[in-house]
This record gives C-alpha cells, structure tokens and sequence, in this order.
C-alpha cells in the first residue's frame, strides 16, 4: 500500500509542477525509468541484496506501484537537468538521498527490508543505476528535447 501512495504523490506532483506537453515530450524517460526500475528491483531481491513487503501487484519481485513511483521520479528528474555535469552528479545524488530517506521510512512500516545490503551499498547502488539511467534517457529522448523546452508550469503562466 505504501508504494501505490507514493506512487499516486510523485504522480500528483509531476502533473501539478511540469507542463504536460513537457511530459509527452519525455514520456519515454518514463518507460526507461520503469524498466530499469523492474529489472534493477528483480535481479536484487533475486540475489537477497533486499526485499519488499506488502506487495499489491507484484512484477516478479519488484512492486509495480515503486516502478510506478519511479517513472514520475524519472520524468521529475530528468526535466531538471542542464547540460552542465554538475547538474547531472547533483541529480543523482540528490535522488540517491531521498530514496535512501524512503527506504528508512519503508523499514520503520515494515515495507521494506535488507538481506545481504545495507543502507550504504544501496545508495552506492542508488547513485550507479540513477547515473545509467541518466545515460539512457538522454541516449533515449535525445540531449535537446531534454536541455530544452518549458520545464514548469509557473513559467509558462508567467510567458503567457
């Protein structure tokens, strides 16, 4: 239950903060995000690196509502960035930072667990997927349609 909350707040945030030809536009960061998501979750939990609890709609061994969540965090993320690499290193550790303050609370309901990691090799973890995942969505959406376009919804009523 809670990774389908979290899911539906990331959502409700991404379609209140990001216009939505801006999200069209990076739908397919969405997709990436999610994949990488299944994949990543299914090979950990397969090795005991961690495991999730109350699960609603399981993909294997990963929750489809965290891949959900993290389609909207891919969108999220990937909207911000600049060409600078700087702001691509402050992405991925900023995003690493906050899934690591979600697993804690995941742990504390009892929704998430680890086997044979601990919460420093999962955010190691956390920095080198989100950084493949920086690679592929710009490789996927292309470095102008990404670095370019109207990136939030305060700024398209102030131009209008």
């Amino acid at each position: 239950m809670e990774h389908a909350i979290l899911a539906v707040v990331l959502w409700v945030v991404v379609i209140a903060i990001i216009p939505f030809e801006r999200i069209k536009a990076l739908s397919a960061v969405a997709i990436v995000a999610f994949i990488l998501r299944i994949l990543v979750d299914n090979i950990a939990v397969g090795l005991d690196f961690y495991r999730y609890q109350h699960i609603l709609i399981p993909i294997g061994n990963a929750p489809f509502f965290e891949a959900l969540g993290s389609a909207a965090m891919g969108v999220f993320m990937i909207n911000w960035l600049t060409e600078k690499s700087s702001s691509k290193i402050f992405a991925v550790f900023l995003v690493s930072i906050g899934l690591s303050i979600m697993q804690y609370t995941y742990i504390q309901l009892g929704a998430f667990a680890y086997g044979r990691y601990d919460t420093v090799l999962n955010f190691i973890q956390s920095v080198a997927v989100l950084s493949i995942f920086v690679w592929l969505s710009l490789a996927v959406v292309g470095e102008h349609k990404v670095y370019s376009g109207n990136k939030s919804r305060a700024r398209s009523k102030r131009t209008a």
